[in-house]
């Protein structure tokens, strides 16, 4: 947890909103000038390499974000350590098994199951 202190997980979350916003941007450019809005062009896009590697990022960037954030939030109002450390593991599962769950998703369609 000291990783992410003071100035760096303040850096560390506006770089990860960067990175979201351009992600973000990059998928509204898509939309408004890509193919028509069909299931096979959307999913040849998403599964594409490209594609995958995006989502994963964007996932990764969401999560890092939302996990600085609920930290801050969570160790600035919550003061009871029987309660802190319990909230805290609870966001850092739920967060980091949404990822693994992104990541395994993508990978299975790039491994032939998708």
């Amino acid at each position: 947890m000291r990783l992410f202190l003071g100035q760096r997980a303040w850096v560390l979350q506006r770089v990860t909103a960067l990175v979201l916003l351009i992600l973000l941007a990059l998928g509204a450019a898509t939309l408004l000038t890509g193919p028509s809005l069909s299931y096979g062009s959307w999913h040849a896009l998403a599964t594409s390499t490209h594609g995958a590697v995006l989502i994963v990022v964007f996932f990764a960037a969401l999560c890092l974000h939302g996990w600085i954030g609920v930290r801050d939030i969570v160790l600035d109002y919550i003061h009871a350590p029987a309660l802190r450390l319990p909230l805290l593991a609870l966001v850092a599962v739920i967060l980091f098994a949404i990822f693994i769950r992104v990541v395994l998703t993508m990978a299975a369609h790039f491994a032939g199951g998708g």
